[in-house]
């Protein structure tokens, strides 16, 4: 097996953990040490795309050197402007993962404030950015560093995983949207993916619209209906929905509110794009 199968192995076995695990804590760590793993690093961050509109603040993980540093506040409220990564996907919307030399040499060097935040947080220059969204409201970008120079097979694998990556991150983030698992709960609790198909059907998305949104087929969006409803003891959209509001899955629509799907006051959320490696896999 070349090293392109397995990359491809590991991460298939990633995402089917993620997708199975309904603690979005649990799910997030699962994403980050892949992360770690696969780009060899021993520090990383993710980091909202400020200046496209994106929201949210940096988390880090992985190992850093300095953390207690008063240069750190400093380094994260500059990193849109003047860490070369960030900044040249601000300014380019470039959604092509880069390393730090990349950027350099297309005009985006290392200024010496970002060289003297990169020594005092005990970093090192070897940086490679692997974009999600880069011009929607949620626009944000993994940064990883490694002890070694990324090379260009560094830049393939994060090409490869670039589409798994952006929709894994998003549906942990729609998990983490949910409220949570109350007592009163059906006796066999929804699915990850069942809680997610919950939700956009009570804000009123048509099988079709979810399918978009979670990137699989439509059938596969009728499958989870049908075992939602199966749990919830529901027979339609509306029973579902009200089944799920009595249970606390939902939230409850004030009193003498005419209760429909659609009505559904939660987040509202971008699409996750396509969570595949060159090739179609059904979730």
């Amino acid at each position: 097996m070349d090293s392109t199968d397995r990359l491809r192995e590991r991460w298939l076995e990633t995402a089917a953990g993620i997708l199975q695990e309904t603690d979005p804590r649990v799910a997030r760590k699962q994403l980050h040490d892949a992360l770690l793993k696969s780009f060899h690093a021993f520090a990383a961050a993710r980091a909202p795309l400020a200046l496209k509109g994106g929201i949210g603040a940096v988390a880090i993980f992985g190992r850093y050197a300095a953390l207690d540093t008063p240069a750190w506040p400093l380094a994260v409220e500059r990193a849109g402007t003047d860490h070369p990564m960030f900044a040249y996907h601000n300014t380019t919307a470039d959604p092509t993962p880069v390393t730090l030399l990349e950027v350099g040499e297309r005009g985006w060097p290392v200024s010496e404030f970002a060289a003297s935040m990169i020594e005092q947080l005990g970093l090192s220059p070897h940086q490679l950015s692997l974009p999600l969204d880069i011009s929607g409201p949620e626009s944000a970008t993994y940064g990883f560093v490694s002890d070694g120079a990324y090379l260009e097979r560094d830049r393939e694998t994060a090409r490869c995983l670039q589409p798994i990556v952006r929709g894994l991150d998003t549906h942990i983030r729609l998990l983490e949207s949910l409220p949570s698992v109350p007592a009163a709960a059906p006796g066999r609790p929804l699915t990850a993916r069942e809680q997610l198909v919950l939700v956009l059907v009570a804000q009123g998305c048509t099988v079709n619209g979810i399918a978009a949104r979670l990137c699989v087929s439509p059938r596969t969006v009728h499958k989870h209906q049908e075992n939602l409803y199966r749990k919830l003891g529901a027979v339609d959209r509306l029973s579902a929905v009200l089944r799920a509001q009595q249970c606390g899955l939902l939230p409850q629509q004030p009193a003498g509110a005419d209760v429909r799907p659609g009505d559904y006051s939660g987040n509202s959320h971008t699409p996750l794009d396509t969570a595949s490696i060159n090739a179609s896999v059904s979730i």
